[in-house]
């Protein structure tokens, strides 16, 4: 309801709720409103948000296979020089055996070279193990670098959504903006706090409506919390021009047009 709409308000409830609740209703649907577009905006921030988080996480798994890959990479070089070594060793082994002068001498250098080729097998099968979970890390990066351009073009598409969202919002924002500070002058500033909070404790909803819980009863609950009110408070929102606060949720309480009102 915009400023305009109070006078039409003050005319439909004008007997039974005096200026101040009037004024405050008024206030409500321009906060209801506000809040709406408080709640997509909102909503739109967290999308980007957790697009942005997703793309944290994709780093750290990112820099992690890296790291990984790494030092499977500088472990496959170390072992490829202590193979290299050992070839050399079995070379001059080679050279030794043609060079031994007595047969123990020649099974001593033998077994030396058998152990260096023994070794050197040993250390090519752990290489080619090392280099098949260098390639399925590779293999893994670049599924990880497909997936982080994927949610950089969803975190950019967010973002977009977001700021389209504020530029064609922003009008209306303004507009709710001043009509609010203009209804929120003619209201005490005591008032005003007590439905800050409330607005602000219940994303907007400051107010709530008092209903008969049975046509023919006298019980009456705030239709916020569902909470029953006690009839003084009834009768003095038919009666007097004050503000109300629910005892359970702390909205600001009014009756409805049309509410009957308690005969004492």
């Amino acid at each position: 309801m915009t400023t305009s709409g109070l006078h039409d308000l003050n005319e439909l409830t004008g007997l039974r709720m005096g200026s101040k609740l009037t004024e405050l209703r008024c206030l409500q649907e321009i906060e209801l409103q506000l809040a709406a577009i408080r709640r997509n905006r909102e909503g739109k921030a967290r999308r980007v948000e957790t697009q942005r988080n997703r793309i944290k996480q994709i780093e750290a798994r990112r820099n992690e296979n890296h790291a990984t890959a790494k030092a499977r990479q500088m472990k496959i070089d170390e072992l490829s020089l202590d193979v290299a070594s050992r070839e050399d060793s079995v070379d001059k082994h080679r050279q030794a055996l043609n060079n031994a002068k007595t047969n123990k001498e020649y099974a001593a250098i033998l077994t030396a070279l058998n152990t260096e080729k023994a070794d050197s097998t040993k250390l090519e099968t752990t290489i080619l193990q090392l280099m098949d979970e260098l390639g399925k890390m590779k293999a893994m990066g670049a599924e990880i670098e497909t997936e982080q351009q994927k949610v950089l073009a969803d975190v950019a598409a967010a973002e977009e959504v977001l700021r389209a969202y504020d530029a064609e919002s922003r009008a209306e924002l303004e507009r709710l903006t001043s009509e609010r500070d203009a209804v929120a002058r003619k209201i005490e500033p005591t008032v005003m706090a007590v439905f800050d909070r409330a607005a602000l404790r219940h994303d907007g909803e400051a107010m709530a409506t008092v209903a008969k819980l049975r046509p023919k009863g006298d019980e009456w609950a705030c239709a916020g919390c569902n909470m029953k009110v006690t009839l003084e408070i009834i009768n003095s929102l038919f009666s007097r021009d004050e503000v109300k606060l629910c005892g359970v949720c702390g909205r600001i309480m009014y009756l409805d047009e049309g509410t009957v009102p308690v005969r004492s």
